[in-house]
Order: C-alpha cells, then structure tokens, then sequence
C-alpha cells in the first residue's frame, strides 16, 4: 500500500462538475420518509470536450438535496432553482440504485447527495471540469490482478463495492460494483499498481481518482454499464472502533425514498 490512513471513519466524498439536462431542478411538494424537504436535478458529466473528442461515454447524476426537517434549506432551494443548460460543480456523496424494470430488465443510475452546489463558468480559463472521488471500497477478489496492456505499460486492477447505505425501510441497498485501475507510463510498476497488486479478497481501501463508465450491448441486445475508479492513490483502511455497515466521513446519511 502506499500509506495507512489515519482514519478509521470511510469515506465517500465525490466533486463532479456537471451540465444540467431536462427540467432542470425541482423542488418536492412532498416530504421523504424522514419528513424532510428536498430538491433533485439531473446532470450529466461535463468535461469541456465536445461528444467525438471524449474517450468515455458520459455519465448520468441525479443530484439531491435535502433539508434537517420539512423546512427548505438554501441549499435544498439551490438544487431545486437548476435550470437546463447550467453547469455547476457539486460537492456531496456518491449514491447508487438499482431495480429491476417491468420487462426484466436491470436498470441504475448514479446520484450525488449533494453538501455544496458552485456555479462552473466554461468561459473561465482557470475553471477545470473535475470528476474527483475519494471512496472507502472493500476488494471482492482474492487479489488485486497485476499485467501489461497491449502497448506494454504496467496496469493493476481490483474488482471492488462501495457501500451505498439504507433504504427509507432501513434495508441496505445494493452496493456499486466497480473496478479500481491504474496505468504505468510505461512497464514500471507504480506504488499504485503494487498496492493494488497486494489487495485481497475482503481488505478495505481508500482510493483516490476519478470515476469513469464503460458502456456496452450484451447477447440479448441490452445496454449494459460498468464503472470503474482510476486511482491516484490507495491507502489501506481499518475500521477500528467504527461501524463496518457505512459510517462516512463528514457526509450525511443516504435518505430513502420521497414518502
């Protein structure tokens, strides 16, 4: 690993930049389960990159916030005045749902609960579109694989889950499933890739990175997705004296479903 955390509360703290589509944001005429008030908008990931110069398919957010009680907070109001076109970088929590359409067919997206909401000014040449994340994940293999792609560079990669919290019932919701990558310059091993290398099956990590999506269509003609965390930095994660099910640092807790 390349250092130990300091920490034994995990993290899930993201800062994406977005572009604002649809409706825009709106603003609840109904309470959550909790009786609180809230605002959602929806976005996608803005790069500054026209559609043919990305590499990665864009990324799809439902952005939310939600307020102490039944009372709408600033930023609740924040989410909710989002008007198509915009481009705002928010601040929050990495949140995943999953169901199952009438068809049959799997179906997800990503959400951000939102802390803080910044207008993004495209225009300004010191402004730079971000897809940051720092995540506490727990590695589902029995090791982190370690190989070189096809123009020889060093590359590791770990399948692993990130805790995605409760439901408005107090059941915990699916987790996201994802992989953790890093690239060499070339057929060097990184600290990175070693400390991928050296995960196991069932160790806890903090990585530092960015968050891309993979698209594809399967033999039956569905649109599949993957994720995937290309790290920066993995710390090892220990969880001491801390709740295993999904206490996260300075973020506030996954709200259910609107009453």
């Amino acid at each position: 690993m390349t250092t130990n955390s300091k920490s034994n509360r995990p993290f899930n703290f993201v800062v994406f930049t977005l572009g604002i589509i649809g409706d825009g944001g709106q603003l609840s005429d109904t309470l959550t389960g909790t009786g609180r008030a809230f605002a959602t908008a929806r976005g996608y990931n803005y790069t500054g990159k026209r559609k043919e110069e990305q590499t990665k398919p864009s990324m799809f957010f439902d952005v939310k916030a939600f307020a102490f009680d039944e009372n709408v907070t600033a930023l609740v109001e924040q989410v909710a005045d989002l008007s198509k076109g915009g481009k705002v970088t928010v601040k929050g929590r990495l949140g995943y749902r999953s169901w199952v359409s009438q068809n049959g067919i799997k179906k997800d997206k990503l959400e951000i609960i939102a802390s803080s909401v910044e207008p993004f000014d495209p225009k300004d040449a010191n402004a730079k579109p971000s897809s940051f994340v720092m995540l506490t994940l727990k590695a589902i293999k029995d090791g982190g694989a370690v190989d070189f792609t096809s123009t020889g560079k060093a590359r590791g990669k770990v399948s692993a889950m990130l805790s995605t919290g409760r439901d408005a019932s107090g059941n915990y919701r699916e987790p996201l499933w994802l992989d953790v990558v890093n690239v060499a310059q070339d057929d060097q091993i990184t600290p990175v890739i070693d400390a991928i290398g050296r995960l196991q099956k069932g160790d806890y990590f903090t990585v530092k990175g960015s968050l891309s999506v993979d698209e594809w269509t399967d033999k039956d003609g569905n649109q599949r997705r993957s994720y995937s965390v290309w790290a920066n930095s993995i710390e090892p994660f220990s969880w001491g004296d801390a709740d295993e099910q999904g206490v996260i640092e300075n973020e506030p807790e996954l709200e259910g479903e609107p009453a």
